[in-house]
């Protein structure tokens, strides 16, 4: 029995020999992660891995910090509306994450739209500014060394209705998809935010629209999908084939999930990181397991997953193939805290 790989496919040949007859037969295995791109950038997350276990900290849910920092954010544009109401309150929830061990802060871009501040009296250039000053917030706030992630939220969230976790974008294809993303990741990147964190998307279809602009734009970026099980993905699609839209794009350098039941991560960590090659990221910061109503804008009854338990599970995910974790909503600075003592920086280990 002898056996050869090929960079496409995996081959075991079988040869039976006699002293007449010579067969051969041979099985073609696809290998999944040869399906996937080659990086074609620089991967800023390298650098945010300070982790003797190689792991990088996310910081947790921005908006939940604001609002106990006693900022009232029920607007359309959720945390972002602070970039021009009161941007000296993002620069401390920031500041606040990285004192707790986050080694990359998202930005308070996530629900910013050219849409959403016309109802702050903003004009189309003076949005586009307002996303640039998210990064720029972010990085007055970040330790030497730490990184900055531009946030882009779904098109669903732009819609003020929970359509993040459902994937109901009325109309939209993924060409209309392309054309809503580009003004706001073009804004992030000419603020020079260090990698984009396509987050919360709920669909293959966006994260294709997303793949081919980040293609397109050429530059580092993550892309996170919001699930509402181990296996599928809140449009109700297989997470495997979200995935496989993801890292279609050789510019997608990590690929996960957030604002995702805790409970869901381990099963949807193990599907990336089999579809996946190494060098791609596995991505996950999951909500506190708390429900939000997009409906009322409140979240639904429900048990919080506390500090201690959302780390022991983080450990799962990480044995499971994940390498960046943190947080989203309704987990806060101390649950950063908890995960940097539980992979604590090479330089305080």
């Amino acid at each position: 029995l002898q056996s050869a790989s090929g960079p496409k496919s995996c081959f075991h040949q079988l040869s039976i020999t006699d002293s007449s007859l010579q067969l051969s037969l041979f099985s073609i295995e696809p290998t999944m992660a040869s399906e996937v791109p080659a990086v074609a950038c620089t991967d800023p997350l390298l650098k945010g891995a300070s982790a003797i276990q190689g792991v990088t900290i996310l910081d947790g849910g921005l908006a939940t910090h604001m609002e106990a920092l006693g900022e009232d954010i029920d607007h359309p544009l959720w945390s972002a509306k602070c970039l021009v109401c009161k941007p000296e309150a993002i620069q401390q929830a920031h500041t606040d994450y990285y004192a707790a061990g986050a080694d990359v802060a998202i930005t308070a871009s996530y629900q910013a739209s050219v849409s959403g501040f016309k109802e702050l009296g903003l004009n189309e250039e003076e949005a586009l500014a307002a996303m640039r000053t998210s990064v720029e917030l972010a990085r007055k706030a970040a330790p030497a060394g730490c990184l900055v992630a531009g946030s882009v939220g779904s098109y669903g969230a732009s819609l003020h209705n929970g359509a993040e976790y459902t994937g109901d974008f009325g109309d939209m294809d993924e060409a209309k998809l392309i054309e809503w993303h580009r003004p706001r990741i073009t804004a992030l990147i000419e603020a020079k935010c260090d990698v984009l964190s396509c987050e919360t998307v709920p669909s293959a279809l966006e994260a294709k629209a997303l793949a081919k602009l980040i293609d397109e734009v050429k530059h580092p970026a993550w892309i996170a999908f919001s699930c509402k099980s181990g296996t599928e993905s809140c449009s109700g699609e297989p997470f495997l084939e979200c995935v496989k839209a993801a890292a279609s794009s050789a510019y997608v350098v990590g690929v996960g999930v957030n604002c995702t039941h805790p409970s869901f991560v381990k099963d949807l960590v193990k599907t990336c990181r089999e579809y996946l090659p190494k060098d791609r990221h596995v991505v996950v910061y999951p909500n506190s397991g708390e429900v939000w109503c997009g409906e009322t804008h409140t979240w639904k009854t429900g048990t919080a997953t506390a500090d201690a338990a959302f780390v022991d599970m983080a450990k799962e995910w990480i044995a499971s193939g994940a390498d960046c974790v943190g947080g989203c909503c309704r987990t806060s600075p101390a649950t950063i805290k908890c995960l940097r003592g539980a992979f604590p920086a090479a330089a305080t280990a």
